[in-house]
């Protein structure tokens, strides 16, 4: 599922969006190596911010993961908590294949006990 933020307002896309960022975040999300996350994942793009991220519901409330916005720069890790947002931390290897990354993305959530 995408989700588009502009204006201040969500709605679901009924288009697809194509931007670099929105290709890498669809390849990373179907490489996703387990069953709940694939499921619950959503791509968020958020024109406001210009920013694309790929959003998981957790135990600890909704995570997203930002896509890096140019090369060189790593991925962050969000909880988007009731007293706002906060990073929980980053993975490097923007350069390095989408199944990676989505292993790298899986093994960040399971070994903090999120997903």
């Amino acid at each position: 599922m995408e989700i588009i933020i502009a204006a201040g307002k969500v709605t679901a896309s009924k288009t697809t969006i194509e931007t670099p960022q929105a290709a890498r975040a669809r390849s990373i999300a179907n490489f996703l190596p387990r069953p709940e996350l694939l499921r619950g994942a959503t791509i968020v793009h958020d024109q406001d911010e210009k920013t694309t991220a790929i959003r998981f519901e957790t135990n600890a409330g909704p995570i997203r993961v930002m896509l890096p916005v140019a090369t060189g720069f790593e991925f962050h890790v969000i909880h988007d908590s009731d007293t706002g947002p906060r990073i929980l931390g980053s993975i490097k290897g923007n350069s390095l294949p989408p199944r990676v990354i989505a292993f790298r993305i899986s093994e960040f959530l399971r070994t903090r006990g999120l997903k």
